[in-house]
């Protein structure tokens, strides 16, 4: 009987140490000054850390911003919306979002490693108090409506951030957002820009499937057939139809197969071939098709596809151009569409 009481004393205190200090969902609450909105999926466990997402809201903007990237919250992220003290951000404020987040780190199971910053407009702006913090060291960092204006890039930065600008196409700012790449390239591990069709300074809700994605990928997750890296359809017969004719141009295939979680030339190919800034010129210019190896077995046959992942590069007759198995480089992959593609030049 003791043994027993023993044990449930042992459980409960277990159940006690598991119970944090900010509940699952939605809640608001007052740290180091500022109104902040936490986000926080159902089920968090020291054992497998969760990912931080730290958003800056725009001018005039709050804290209910963390709804604008609320997905997070399924996928394991805890989702974090400070309030600046004005309508806008300063640097005071800035700083105690660093405080928030080491706190929150203190307080939840996060890995120090899988920390994300974002910032809409004014929180763009603002945004280089946190992307380039010592202390903080996000794996990402992502300017909306805004971009990258000087603030200094520390070394670290050159092997652990990846950064993104995103923007609407007619937003005044979205020069601004271009220029974050060429400003950063070299700095940076990783620097991209997306602009969305037909869009003012407003937030770019089509370009969200693409952030998440691309959120994950910075800190190492990788899900067979998952891949943002260009608008893939399985409409083979259509895109050979539509560059049928043409002096110049292709289809790209992509063959995936869901056994690939563990094969690390699968992750390779999507979360960081594929993202190099010369296929993405290239393979951008192409008809891109994706298709699950199991299913389209006829499609797998035809173009002695054995392998998986597996790239085929089709001409405008639909005849295989160049066809990639095994190992993945970004030059040679870059090399097969550039074969094909309509503007052979390398991206600026």
């Amino acid at each position: 009987m003791l043994r027993g009481l023993a044990s449930l004393l042992a459980l409960t205190a277990l159940v006690a140490a598991e119970e944090w200090p900010y509940p699952e969902g939605s809640s608001t609450h007052t740290i180091e000054g500022l109104k902040v909105a936490i986000m926080r999926p159902e089920t968090l466990s020291r054992e497998k850390p969760a990912s931080l997402a730290i958003i800056l809201h725009g001018n005039g903007g709050d804290s209910q911003i963390v709804h604008s990237i609320s997905e997070c919250v399924e996928r394991g992220y805890i989702v974090v919306g400070p309030k600046s003290t004005g309508m806008g951000w300063n640097g005071a404020d800035v700083k105690a979002v660093l405080r928030i987040a080491a706190h929150l780190k203190k307080v939840l199971p996060i890995d120090p490693d899988k920390v994300h910053v974002l910032g809409f407009s004014n929180g763009g702006w603002n945004l280089g108090g946190l992307a380039f913090d010592d202390e903080l060291k996000p794996c990402s960092a992502t300017w909306i409506g805004a971009g990258y204006r000087g603030a200094r890039v520390p070394k670290w930065a050159k092997k652990h951030l990846g950064v993104l600008a995103l923007a609407g196409a007619q937003d005044p700012n979205a020069n601004a957002a271009q220029k974050t790449v060429p400003m950063l390239r070299d700095k940076v591990r990783s620097a991209e820009c997306r602009l969305q069709d037909d869009l003012g300074h407003k937030w770019p809700t089509a370009l969200m499937s693409y952030l998440q994605w691309w959120m994950d990928t910075n800190e190492g997750r990788f899900t067979p057939g998952v891949d943002e890296n260009f608008a893939w359809t399985d409409e083979l017969e259509e895109a050979q139809t539509k560059v049928a004719g043409g002096k110049r141009g292709g289809v790209l295939v992509y063959f995936w197969d869901k056994a690939d979680a563990e094969n690390p030339q699968a992750k390779l190919l999507s979360n960081s071939v594929l993202m190099d800034p010369a296929v993405r010129h290239y393979g951008g210019q192409l008809r891109a098709i994706k298709f699950e190896r199991t299913i389209f077995t006829i499609e797998a046959e035809k173009y002695g596809v054995k392998t998986t992942p597996a790239l085929v590069v089709l001409n405008t007759k639909g005849a295989v151009k160049k066809k990639i198995e095994g190992k993945f480089k970004p030059r040679s992959v870059a090399k097969a569409l550039r074969s094909v593609a309509p503007n052979r030049r390398p991206p600026e």
